[in-house]
């Protein structure tokens, strides 16, 4: 078994008792009305920076590079990596959805203005589908990418995840234990997506960016 493989068990299990360590243990909401009279400038300051995990725009970008990249691009290696980029964003989208749904969390205004927190079970009011964040899930799937293809930029990358991650919690959407389930729902759907990719023979067992399948053409 590859070293990686508890590792990153290991490190899961971690971002599990975490998660439930602020539902069950109050951290959610202490922290929540900590957060409630944040200086206005930093919540509009978090407001521009929380744009940046937008979903959709990801979805919408990583499905046109796939699409120039199978129609146009000359590269089997970047053709495979754009489509690979594509599915695991487009992955932690529905896996992140499926999770709200199911989960129907209220939102942090619930508990500030009504005092009420709670997991009301599957819903499509989006008022109550807090949990997990799909901004921080998006910016985790980036952020794994980046980690995997890019290494040079790795801090950045991760830096980036943090900072939209943190900015969700600073303008009232999200809980703590929301943004981190969300990240970590994004570098599951990478991991995921790049063993599939590997199962089929689309990419290389121990291949980073720079090293493609041998069977490339």
């Amino acid at each position: 078994m590859s070293v990686r493989k508890p590792i990153a068990a290991a490190i899961l299990a971690g971002v599990v008792a975490a998660v439930a360590g602020l539902i069950l243990g109050g951290g959610d909401e202490a922290l929540a009305r900590a957060l409630r009279d944040v200086d206005p400038g930093l919540k509009r300051a978090a407001a521009w920076i929380s744009r940046a995990g937008e979903p959709t725009a990801y979805l919408i970008a990583s499905a046109a590079v796939a699409a120039y990249g199978c129609l146009r691009g000359r590269h089997d290696r970047a053709r495979r990596l754009s489509v690979l980029a594509f599915a695991a964003v487009a992955a932690s989208g529905i896996l992140v959805n499926l999770l709200k749904f199911l989960f129907g969390r209220t939102r942090p205004g619930s508990l500030l203005d009504r005092g009420v927190v709670e997991f009301l079970g599957p819903t499509l009011d989006s008022a109550v589908r807090s949990f997990p964040s799909g901004h921080a899930a998006t910016v985790g799937a980036v952020a794994a990418l980046v980690w995997l293809f890019w290494p040079r930029w790795r801090a950045a990358a991760l830096l980036f995840a943090l900072a939209v991650a943190v900015s969700r919690l600073l303008v009232g959407y999200h809980f703590a234990s929301d943004v981190i389930a969300g990240l970590a729902v994004g570098w599951v759907s990478v991991a995921l997506t790049r063993h599939v990719f590997v199962r089929q023979g689309w990419w290389q067992a121990q291949a980073g960016a720079y090293a493609p399948p041998r069977n490339d053409r």
